[in-house]
Parts: C-alpha cells; sequence; structure tokens
C-alpha cells in the first residue's frame, strides 16, 4: 500500500467514539500507516458525543493520543465539519429509529464512498466497529461495491475485552494508567493490547467499470448496475469486430460477413459500445436505432459510408452502394431490414451455443411504427479492432 498517497480513515460512529482513537492507534502506531484525516458517518447524538470526548480543547482523546504519540499521530486531521450526519426533512437525525432513517443512512454512506473512492490518490481505511449494526453492514455493502485495490476495511478488538467500549479506555497510553471497572476491579490501560482485523471481501467495482463522474441515483440503483454487469458478464463471451478480416470473433466462434453487412453490423455494434453509462443495458430505445420509413437517419447513412471508406480507401465500395442502394440520396429502410436479416441469417447458423444468439443478432425492439434496431449486448463487452493496415 503506497504510504506516499493521502490516507483517511472512515468509520461509521454510534455512542463510543473510542472506536476512532483506537483504530488510529492500531493503524498509525502499529502499523505505521500515516493517517492523514479521519471522517466518520454519525447521527446526531454521536456526533456530539465524539465533538466532546474527542475534540474538546483540555480533554479531547484525540489530542492526548497526539501528544503521547506525536510521531505517528501528529499529523491527523480531525475536526467537527469532518462527522457528516444524515438528516430527515433537513433535521439531523438523533438515533437510527425507523426504516426510513435506516435508508438515509445507507444513501449517505454510499454517496461519501463514491467520491471519496473517485479520488485515485486516496486510500481509504474504513473501520466498522462503530455505529450500529445495520451502519458497519451498509458500510460493509457499499465498500464491496465500490472499493478499490488500495482501499481495506477492518474491525478493532481490545485485550483484555472488559476495556472495550469501557468510558475511560481510549487506547492504551505509553503509561501506566490505572482504569477502575464496574466491579471494582482495576485494569491498566497500558497493559491493553490493540488487534485490527483486516476484513477480507469481494471487490466488484473493476467488474463494474465504474464511471467516476456519473453517480448513480441510490444504492438500489448501483444493485442493479452490479446485477445486470455480473448477469451479462457470467455467461456471455467478449464481442470482438475485426475489421480487417470483415469477421465477428465471439467467444470461439469466428464469422465471417460480406464487407456491407460487415460494415452496417459494425455500425450497430458501435452504437451499443458507445451506449451512455447513465442508460441502462435494457432501455433500449436510449441508444438502438430508431426505424424511419421509407428511410433511415442520415446518421446510418454517414456512418455506413464512412466504415466502407475505412474497408475501401479507393471509393469503389462507395460509389457503388450510392448507385445502387441510395434513393436520391437517402438509405430505404427496405435494404437496412433485407441486409439485417441475412446477417441474422448467417449468425443463427454459425454462433453456437444458440442461446448466445438473441445477445449478438442485431433484435428489433417495439411496436409497429415505433420500432428500433441495435445489438442487445453490453457495450462494455464490444471491442472494435478498427485499423486496417495500408
Amino acid at each position: 500500500m503506497p504510504l506516499s498517497h493521502h490516507h483517511i480513515l472512515f468509520a461509521v460512529l454510534g455512542r463510543t467514539p473510542q472506536i476512532l482513537t483506537e483504530t488510529l492507534y492500531a493503524l498509525c502506531v502499529l502499523r505505521r500507516i500515516p493517517i492523514h484525516e479521519v471522517w466518520a458517518v454519525s447521527t446526531h447524538e454521536g456526533r456530539q458525543d465524539a465533538i466532546q470526548k474527542l475534540l474538546d480543547p483540555v480533554h479531547g482523546q484525540l489530542y492526548q493520543l497526539q501528544q503521547d504519540y506525536p510521531a505517528a499521530c501528529g499529523q491527523v486531521r480531525f475536526a467537527p465539519e469532518n462527522i457528516i450526519v444524515a438528516e430527515d426533512h433537513l433535521m439531523p437525525i438523533p438515533d437510527i429509529r425507523t426504516r426510513q432513517h435506516s435508508e438515509t443512512f445507507l444513501e449517505l454512506i454510499l454517496r461519501e464512498l463514491w467520491k471519496k473512492t473517485a479520488d485515485p490518490n486516496l486510500v481509504l481505511h474504513c473501520s466498522l466497529a462503530g455505529g450500529r449494526k445495520t451502519m458497519s453492514t451498509y458500510l460493509a455493502l457499499a465498500l464491496q461495491l465500490l472499493a478499490r485495490p488500495q482501499d481495506a476495511l477492518y474491525h478493532v478488538l481490545v485485550d483484555p475485552p472488559e476495556l472495550e467500549h469501557h468510558g475511560g479506555f481510549y487506547y492504551p497510553p505509553p503509561r501506566a494508567t490505572p482504569i477502575v471497572l464496574g466491579d471494582g476491579r482495576t485494569l491498566d490501560a497500558g497493559d491493553a493490547h490493540i488487534d485490527l482485523i483486516d476484513i477480507p471481501f469481494i471487490r466488484l467495482r473493476e467488474r463494474m467499470q465504474i464511471d467516476p463522474n456519473q453517480s448513480p441515483a441510490g444504492y438500489r440503483q448501483l444493485l442493479e448496475w452490479v446485477q445486470s454487469n455480473l448477469d451479462q458478464s457470467l455467461v456471455l463471451p467478449q464481442l470482438l469486430l475485426d475489421v480487417k478480416k470483415h469477421a465477428l470473433r465471439i467467444g470461439k466462434s469466428e464469422i465471417f460477413l460480406q464487407p456491407q453487412r460487415f460494415c452496417l453490423y459494425w455500425y450497430f455494434a458501435g452504437r451499443s459500445h458507445n451506449r451512455p453509462r447513465h442508460v441502462q443495458v435494457e432501455d433500449y430505445h436510449a441508444y438502438f436505432e430508431p426505424a424511419q420509413s421509407p428511410y433511415f437517419s442520415v446518421a446510418l447513412r454517414e456512418g455506413l459510408l464512412q466504415r466502407f471508406d475505412r474497408l475501401d480507401p479507393s471509393g469503389q465500395m462507395r460509389a457503388s452502394f450510392v448507385e445502387k442502394v441510395l434513393e436520391k440520396g437517402e438509405l430505404p429502410m427496405s435494404w437496412v431490414l433485407q441486409t439485417r436479416a441475412r446477417i441474422n441469417s448467417q449468425i443463427r447458423r454459425e454462433l453456437l451455443p444458440s442461446y448466445l444468439v438473441p445477445f449478438y443478432m442485431i433484435s428489433a425492439e417495439g411496436k409497429r411504427g415505433r420500432k428500433c434496431y441495435g445489438i442487445k449486448l453490453d457495450g462494455q463487452k464490444i471491442s472494435i479492432m478498427e485499423a486496417v493496415p495500408g
């Protein structure tokens, strides 16, 4: 893990703010990771407790930690504005008491992690030791979706366990510090041990091909992105268009198309490949080519002509198409549909197993008069080898 990067401790926080100092001690003192900032998501009551117990100018335990271990912890920045509180109708939520409160915290955690994971120079160290169990679960779920290779998830354990969540224990100080337990026994906080447990988790971010500039509307939409991507990636092979050979490579299959047919398929594959990230794969009307009887669009006509020029720089292919197919410069719908039918017929004959065919053929979606045409395969699985040697 690169120490030159900006390291942040990100935690969910309830009424036990000592989990922050315990985790900082484990990261900075024991593992010698230079944490630069601390950020926490909490309730209104949790925020007040943290400010009172950690950030009090005289008795704040964070400042005490920095005084006891200045070389390891002196650079840590943590301020009241670093504690983010969920709101319900613009009012801070005092505690999680309803389903709506719970969902609000989920969206808040997701939003904060989304922003922070957009910075490649930032390393997230996330602690799920604090807050309610629902908050910890949400943090783990959101991190599973958004974490990059450099990010980590932890839990902290205190030994002896009697000191865990004890109001007087925040970290093992470098000196003898007696703490009186509820049963009258006394333990030395200086003899305590902090174990930082690395929590393994599956990282799905790379499989989703997340665009950090396109934030999802919420957690449920993010789940839909993941599920759609997994559904496709687990069973559907990549589609590679080999322009030089006029061929479609689908898994182990290689389908050679007549040049004009290849260019039509190439055009539709390009539309699917360039589908905006915020558009769902199943929202075909948003990126398929709309039918316009009796002629197709200027974009399709020009797209075909440009591809003809790529295959045949001499211009003969273009000239023949303009003369024999175009009608007063317009691309007739009849030619597109006939060519599509021939392409699909060839794909049905040559592509195995047959269940793959609907994802790679040129499909028609919609009712009569409102049909649109395109390739249903997720554009992230489409590659185009456009270079043609001269």
